[in-house]
């Protein structure tokens, strides 16, 4: 029995190394983004759309190049960027450890901020990390958070559960498995609406982590590590975007449906 399941495993993972390749093979520019994310990442009625994918798309139209854009878990995307399976990733906070192994491009693609979540009838009195002090907490998987947080974590004073998108852990802070959660504004409110649990569910103030920019990054083991000329082409397309009034054009779209 234990042969015939690593038989499996081994063939998914060949399976999904070969879609892989044939999806990079078939691209000039092979992108992996964090899948479920609106407005910025999200597949809606079959088809890709968001904010970070739409500038992606445009950039690569600019350029006269094909883009293939796979929506997948970001810790997949994070471990892809490391290794080189795909040529770059959407998006990136500018991390210090995360030079290693990613190149961050200009402008960033857009803006974040993270709130802390509870439901409407939570007597938490929030004003700072220690107020999160003895709680369990949802986070989406591979996240990194400030660096009071990641401290309190590694300390034993917050407890995390970790899944692969935010709905789940919205079904959990409603249900009470989770005392709250720490996620994208954007995103947690669209979900919300899209859920009907529009306030039923709160942020607190103030944000755990204030609006900070993400980034477009390529990998250093990937197609275009050692390709300057390809990656300052690309920053000087997003400038140009940014400049003539697309990336508001593209915020626009989105932002108004919230």
């Amino acid at each position: 029995m234990l042969q015939l399941l690593t038989r499996i495993l081994a063939m998914s993972a060949c399976i999904l190394l070969l879609a892989y390749n044939n999806a990079k093979a078939g691209a000039d520019l092979y992108v992996m983004a964090e899948e479920s994310t609106p407005p910025y990442a999200f597949v809606e009625h079959g088809i890709k759309k968001g904010i970070d994918h739409d500038i992606i798309v445009e950039a690569a139209k600019r350029m006269n190049i094909r883009v293939e854009i796979d929506m997948v878990p970001w810790i997949r995307m994070y471990k892809s960027i490391e290794t080189g399976v795909c040529d770059a990733g959407s998006v990136f906070f500018h991390v210090k450890e995360r030079e290693s192994f990613a190149i961050f491009t200009n402008p960033p693609l857009h803006h974040s901020t993270y709130s802390v979540f509870i439901r409407k009838d939570s007597k938490l009195e929030y004003s700072s990390i220690e107020s999160l002090y003895g709680k369990t907490i949802g986070v989406s998987r591979g996240y990194r958070l400030n660096n009071d947080f990641k401290e309190a974590v590694e300390r034993g004073f917050i407890q995390i559960e970790e899944t692969n998108n935010i709905s789940m852990n919205i079904r959990k802070v409603m249900a009470g498995r989770l005392y709250c959660m720490v996620a994208n504004y954007d995103v947690t409110m669209l979900e919300l609406s899209r859920a009907g649990l529009r306030g039923q569910l709160i942020a607190l103030n103030p944000p755990l982590l204030e609006r900070k920019p993400l980034h477009f990054v390529f990998s250093k083991a990937g197609r275009y590590g050692n390709n300057k000329e390809f990656i300052a082409k690309f920053e000087s397309t997003l400038d140009a975007m940014k400049n003539d009034g697309t990336f508001k054009r593209i915020y626009d779209r989105y932002y108004a449906k919230q």
